[in-house]
């Protein structure tokens, strides 16, 4: 009987729970019943009510639970993001910088990325403004930090390229493209790379091909030509070569080629429903927004694609191994005629470098065929000071003034700032040294920099390094020479002139220009250039 009472009540109570009569019972089984009694333990410790009190911890809200702990700063990014406009990129750009001061660097430039990615890389076309203000952003954004910035999402646009290339996406390539052409126009990127895609879009030269190139020399057509001709001519020749194949031409490649004529003659009125506005726009305003705009970078397709293999040498601090596989480059073998070379040994062009480049100089029809020439050069790094060097030599030794030398300067200055840099370096060393210059030299110099200036290739204050309150008689008349010259242009270009020294920090500079234009020059000036002198000491 003991057994029975005992026994599990299961079945009646569905419990498994076994209850056992008070007596001496327990102790018989009790060592039969050692599971059993751990069972009722472990059931009394579970059932027990708790008498500690849970910690206390701060409420959160259903829809921020087990969310990504960089949720609220991406939230933050993109509405940041979907504001920005052309009227209001400063005060965005001053938000965005008080979050970098609360959250790590890389976040921040990984959000910002996203969110542009996530609006502009869509299988539907983007409207043109809200993809170049997109755009005005990141380019903005990469002037205030560095290349590091825009590194990620040009790796990414150069892989997404190429995979649409193979298996298109409805218009997600034309996106893509789109945004590479804005980055150039906000000249973040070079030319280099607009060239890239143009041939590897040729390379299978279909219909929806021809309207991504369309949209190119559309756009961006007359800044590429500008840039570099020699590679719009050989585009020409390819396509040309590529259309003779073609059979059944289509009315959009005939409308290509009716475009791509208009750009090679740079023709701007023939290209059909040409608009400009959105990137004029956005180049305003990265003006104003920006202090001082980078030099772009000269990556191309192959850089972007091989960046996760061989690095990237366009951000500083990287890795990069191209130059294991490709070694050092070395400056392309030009034959020229002896009589040149006979005249570069004469004026001490000592190098091979500079022997080239004076030789390209003394045998190109103009100076746009100069420019063509030099840059199959393939001269690199700091050889590329040469060019001004030797070019400067040149302008300065000629018995009488040629402007043909102070074209190729300005199309180099405009090409890139490296070269706008070193004929800035160039003139302080003749500024400082001009008693050693014959009076041949001083003339040509005085013509070249009044006709740099007056052109605005080069700012005024170059002069910066001149103190005009202890310069000699020999150095008044070279100045008195040198700002009749610069005075001697319409009145809107006297106010572009001296009114882009008016924000800089330069007041000795400007007090300078002042005093000397006021006692030296105004005495020997005739009526009409006093009214110019008038228009000019009004900038200060």
């Amino acid at each position: 009987m003991c057994d029975l009472d005992t026994e599990v009540q299961s079945d009646e109570s569905g419990s498994d729970t076994e209850y056992m009569e008070d007596g001496d019972s327990g102790a018989d089984q009790e060592g039969d019943n050692d599971g059993v009694s751990d069972d009722i333990k472990q059931e009394n410790d579970i059932t027990k009510p708790s008498t500690e009190t849970p910690a206390a911890t701060a409420y959160i809200p259903p829809h921020l639970r087990n969310l990504d702990p960089n949720a609220v700063l991406k939230r933050k990014i993109r509405g940041y993001v979907n504001r920005v406009s052309t009227s209001n990129i400063k005060q965005i750009l001053t938000d965005v910088e008080l979050v970098y001061q609360d959250h790590p660097r890389g976040e921040i430039n990984r959000a910002i990325l996203e969110a542009v990615s996530q609006s502009l890389l869509i299988n539907t076309i983007m409207p043109a403004r809200l993809c170049a203000e997109h755009v005005l952003l990141v380019a903005c954004m990469t002037a205030n930090i560095g290349p590091e910035f825009v590194s990620p999402l040009l790796e990414d646009l150069a892989d997404r390229l190429t995979k649409e290339m193979s298996e298109r996406h409805g218009k997600l390539l034309n996106n893509i493209v789109s945004i590479i052409c804005y980055l150039y126009a906000l000249k973040v990127v070079s030319c280099n790379l607009i060239f890239d895609i143009i041939r590897t879009l040729l390379k299978s030269f279909t219909e929806p091909d021809l309207e991504v190139l369309l949209y190119i020399f559309k756009s961006v057509g007359l800044d590429i030509r500008k840039d570099d001709p020699q590679a719009l001519k050989d585009i020409v020749q390819i396509v040309n070569e590529t259309g003779a194949k073609i059979k059944d031409k289509s009315s959009r490649f005939t409308w290509f080629m009716e475009t791509l004529t208009a750009v090679k003659n740079n023709n701007v009125n023939k290209i059909p429903n040409y608009d400009k506005s959105d990137i004029t726009e956005i180049q305003k305003a990265y003006k104003a927004a920006v202090k001082q705009a980078p030099n772009n970078l000269q990556v191309t397709l192959a850089d972007l694609l091989d960046a996760k293999t061989k690095g990237r040498w366009w951000v500083v601090g990287a890795a990069w191994t191209g130059l294991e596989d490709q070694g050092e480059r070395k400056v392309r073998q030009v034959e020229f005629d002896s009589k040149l070379l006979a005249l570069a040994k004469k004026n001490h062009m000592n190098t091979e470098v500079r022997r080239n480049v004076f030789c390209v100089l003394m045998s190109s029809e103009d100076y746009e065929h100069c420019f063509e020439k030099m840059m199959k050069l393939n001269v690199k790094d700091k050889q590329e000071r040469e060019i001004i060097y030797v070019t400067v030599l040149c302008a300065l030794k000629c018995k009488t003034f040629n402007p043909y030398y102070t074209n190729v300067i300005k199309k180099f200055c405009e090409h890139s700032k490296n070269y706008q840099i070193t004929m800035q370096f160039s003139i302080w060393d003749r500024l400082k040294d001009l008693k050693s210059l014959n009076a041949t030299k001083t003339r040509n110099f005085i013509l070249l920099l009044s006709s740099l200036i007056s052109s605005k290739t080069i700012s005024l204050s170059v002069l910066k390094i001149v103190n005009f309150a202890e310069i000699g008689s020999e150095e008044v008349d070279f100045f008195k020479d040198l700002f009749r010259k610069i005075l001697n242009v319409s009145e809107v270009v006297i106010t572009e002139i001296f009114g882009r020294l008016q924000p800089l920090p330069l007041d000795n500079l400007k007090n300078g220009i002042k005093v000397f234009l006021k006692h030296f020059l105004k005495p020997e000036l005739g009526a009409e250039e006093k009214k110019n002198l008038k228009i000019a000491l009004k900038c200060f």
